[in-house]
């Protein structure tokens, strides 16, 4: 029997414009917020006004929105988009995150909607604002260097199941 690896796949929103992406994000860390305020009766009135401006900025980025379905790599390949993006500064090895995520989009991205050439997704990486690649670097980086090791929730739910 042959193995077969199925790798993660996991999608991400890129909004090509910043000032709403920063918008989106705002209004994103305020609904956590007030989702976690304890609130006893007729419901939490400052989550369902923020979810709603979240969803009116969804409309108004609904064309500058590009949803990338991205696939984990083998570590093989992962090691080598790290090396290739390695840069020597004031003798210190430093990593570009714009430059691993450019090149790692051209090998992780299986699907785009709106449909768009994966070389143009790669070339605008190093246009992007912090805040605009941030989800797509922690996408690729918890895709690919996320230490996965189910063996002690295994041997627990073991012990767990025994014990009944």
């Amino acid at each position: 029997m042959a193995l077969e690896v199925k790798r993660k796949r996991v999608d991400v929103d890129l909004i090509l414009d910043q000032e709403k992406a920063e918008q989106v994000a705002a209004l994103g860390a305020g609904l956590e917020r007030a989702m976690a305020q304890h609130v006893t009766e007729g419901g939490n009135a400052a989550v369902k006004r923020i979810a709603k401006q979240i969803d009116k900025l969804r409309d108004e980025v609904k064309d500058d929105t590009i949803r990338i379905t991205l696939e984990a790599l083998p570590l093989s390949q992962w090691r080598q988009v790290l090396e290739a993006n390695i840069v020597t500064e004031n003798g210190l090895p430093k990593q570009r995150i714009e430059d691993i995520c450019a090149d790692a989009i051209k090998l992780m991205a299986r699907k785009t909607v709106p449909e768009t050439p994966v070389e143009e997704l790669a070339n605008v990486m190093t246009e992007l604002s912090d805040g605009q690649i941030s989800p797509i670097w922690y996408a690729i980086r918890d895709l690919n260097a996320k230490l996965i090791d189910p063996k002690d929730a295994l041997e627990s739910a073991s012990r767990i199941i025994r014990r009944q």
